[in-house]
């Protein structure tokens, strides 16, 4: 009996890549009325049932299937599939209010909505906030391997995963695909240009058949004008992922695993420092290396009579300080914030912990080193020849 339930799901599924979808239908309606509980195979059905040209039918399924995923908790399919409906009957109102009456009632149940384990998005909404929500959210689909957003591309709308996986990839400087880390059903991604400069930071692949909910920015700005709390709940996961891109983008930790970077992470402590504050001078002991989330720091040298030379201007996502810590050397320059910055910092101690559970990491930080301080030299080897030269004049 299972071999002949998951045959006929097999058979289903292999007409469908053929493009037989009267077969694949009459495979999946057997296999449902032997499964009535797999609502993704009844999905299916009505899917194959639209494509078929046979529209009530279709209607009904995809009325059940959303019902069932709303008594089960599963908001965001359910939203995914009420969107369905609306596109093939705008004049289906009740479905949405439907919705929100269950999910009224799952929240006076007490009950976590299964979808939202990282952003309690809809969880914040009372039932008449997702009600105005709901007609300004779009769904739309996309295929394996397909491109849901390209970096470097205008866009500033909040997507949430309804169904399916995608890829979250960035070019390195070599121009390279590196991948940051992959997103499941109730993730969501598009914040950058959300609360930044309206741009895609990062690609955004379907890594399966996937199914997201947009969220246009305007729509959402009025929800958090309304409901101020939901900026912060965006904001902290802002944050992360901000923290997430640059440590996968570093040179420093782009060899680690994401589990890896998510552990080192954990060592790093955020500073929020204002415009001219000195971190350290030359001299002094090096107890930690820092990395520039948000801001600019300036390292230069200073000789006695206190002029100084610049040697870099470091913005986000550049780390510094690591040649003394590595060395275990004093300070050769001093690094000031010139506007203010958000800053992490890892000790000394804590670095060294990080290269005893990680010791690739040691190499890599070795060479970084070796290459800045030969840069460094370089730079005040012609400093003092140029000094000599005005002497001279």
């Amino acid at each position: 009996m299972n071999n002949d339930r998951m045959s006929h799901k097999e058979a289903a599924h292999q007409a469908l890549s053929r493009g037989e979808w009267r077969k694949a239908l009459e495979c999946f309606q057997i296999h449902c009325g032997r499964e009535p509980r797999d609502l993704r195979s009844q999905l299916k059905v009505a899917e194959l049932l639209e494509r078929l040209g046979q529209k009530k039918e279709a209607l009904r399924m995809y009325q059940k299937v959303a019902e069932a995923y709303a008594q089960d908790g599963f908001l965001l399919q359910a939203i995914s599939i009420n969107k369905m409906i609306l596109r093939m009957d705008p004049v289906s109102k009740h479905v949405s209010d439907r919705l929100v009456q269950l999910y009224a009632e799952k929240s006076r149940e007490g009950k976590p909505l299964r979808p939202f384990p990282h952003i309690p998005l809809f969880s914040e909404l009372n039932e008449q906030e997702l009600q105005s929500l709901l007609p300004h959210i779009r769904s739309k689909s996309f295929l394996k391997g397909s491109l849901i957003c390209q970096e470097g591309e205008g866009g500033n709308s909040l997507y949430v995963i309804s169904r399916g996986e995608v890829a979250i990839i960035k070019q390195t400087p070599e121009g390279k695909e590196g991948l940051i880390r992959n997103l499941k059903e109730g993730d969501f991604f598009g914040e950058f240009g959300f609360f930044t400069d309206q741009k895609r930071h990062a690609s955004v692949k379907a890594v399966t058949e996937c199914e997201v909910l947009e969220i246009p920015q305007n729509e959402l700005n009025g929800m958090i004008k309304t409901h101020p709390h939901l900026k912060q709940v965006l904001q902290n996961f802002f944050k992360q992922r901000v923290l997430d891109l640059f440590f996968a983008s570093s040179p420093l930790f782009s060899s680690l695993t994401v589990a890896e970077r998510d552990e080192i992470f954990k060592r790093f402590h955020l500073h929020e420092v204002s415009e001219n504050t000195l971190l350290f001078k030359g001299g002094d002991p090096p107890r930690s290396l820092y990395m520039i989330k948000r801001g600019e720091v300036e390292i230069f040298i200073q000789d006695r009579r206190e002029r100084k030379t610049t040697l870099a201007t470091l913005r986000s996502g550049n780390f510094f300080g690591e040649i003394g810590v590595v060395m275990n050397k004093p300070r050769m320059a001093f690094a000031k914030a010139t506007q203010p910055s958000e800053l992490l910092e890892l000790t000394k101690e804590e670095m060294e912990a990080c290269l005893l559970k990680f010791p690739k990491l040691r190499p890599i930080l070795k060479e970084i080193s070796s290459k800045r301080l030969a840069q460094m030299r370089e730079l005040l080897s012609q400093e003092a020849v140029e000094k000599s030269k005005e002497t001279m004049v």
